[in-house]
């Protein structure tokens, strides 16, 4: 028991760590100095950083649930904030999200496997919205599909994206990014429901 409290423990201060400084500036020995332990101590559980980098993102994989269908542009809207909420929670994970890929290959498996999860939820509600009128019709073979890549990769890079914004004095939110990305296909009812939603 005491074992499994320590490697909770080492993950809970690793992720912590890799928020604040980001994966690459963070090493075995800052984590087991946070800790107040040996690295030593910490090696006998993860014998490297790309260990422990597995395990959390195991950790994070067994506790997602995919969220529902939006069958609604205000349930669209929760989706967008909930994923704005996720990635800030989850920082160090989208700062460094390809270089993970290329660490792991376990890594890029479970982003292979989000990818589509993703893409197939967003697929079902653009269905909804274009049934219930508030979605164009594709104006080419393909769009919705790439409106889809577009909204999947502001995600993914919304981190370091949006923190260039500030620099040059331009607050955005992912949220307003997704919408912008959607607007154009948006029917004039649906224009005048997101008006109602977001203002």
């Amino acid at each position: 028991m005491m074992e499994n409290s320590t490697k909770q423990e080492i993950l809970k201060t690793a992720k912590d760590l890799f928020n604040q400084r980001g994966f690459n500036a963070v090493s075995l020995r800052d984590i087991s100095g946070v800790m107040g332990i040996s690295k030593g101590n910490l090696t006998y559980h993860f014998k490297k950083k790309e260990d422990i980098i597995e395990a959390i993102l195991d950790e994070m994989s067994g506790q997602y649930r995919p969220p529902q269908v939006p069958q609604s542009l205000g349930e669209m809207n929760a989706l967008f904030m909930h994923l704005q909420t996720l990635v800030k929670d989850n920082a160090f994970y989208f700062w460094h999200h390809a270089q993970l890929a290329q660490v792991s290959p376990k890594i890029r498996e479970q982003q292979s496997k989000v990818y589509q999860t993703n893409t197939k939820l967003f697929r079902q509600a653009f269905a909804v919205f274009n049934k219930d009128g508030v979605l164009l019709d594709e104006h080419f073979l393909g769009q919705y599909e790439q409106i889809i890549d577009s909204l999947l990769l502001a995600c993914i890079y919304w981190i370091p994206f949006g923190e260039l914004k500030q620099k040059v004095g331009q607050p955005a939110t992912f949220q307003r990014q997704a919408w912008g990305l959607l607007y154009p296909l948006l029917t004039e009812k649906g224009k005048k429901l997101l008006q109602e939603i977001i203002g």
